[in-house]
């Protein structure tokens, strides 16, 4: 995964209803209606998959847009 754009698509494939929204880069992704606990644990086992890294669930909650997100796992690398 080479940049923001590619992480935003595999984050939103991580909701049930993918293709009933849109969803960029500041969206704040906890605010999407169909937002719950089962998602956040599919974002946290995407970036594992993705990236191999264990990214800590109190960091995650730390962060509100999907680009915080990115910005944070880059950061870890």
């Amino acid at each position: 995964m080479n940049n923001i754009d590619e992480f935003v698509a595999k984050f939103k494939e991580q909701y049930m209803d993918a293709d009933e929204f849109e969803m960029d880069a500041q969206t704040e992704f906890r605010k999407v209606g169909t937002w719950d606990s089962l998602t956040g644990m599919s974002v946290l086992v995407m970036i594992k998959d993705e990236f191999n890294i264990d990214f800590p669930e109190d960091r995650f909650r730390a962060c509100t847009t999907a680009q915080e997100v990115y910005d944070a796992v880059i950061k870890m690398k």
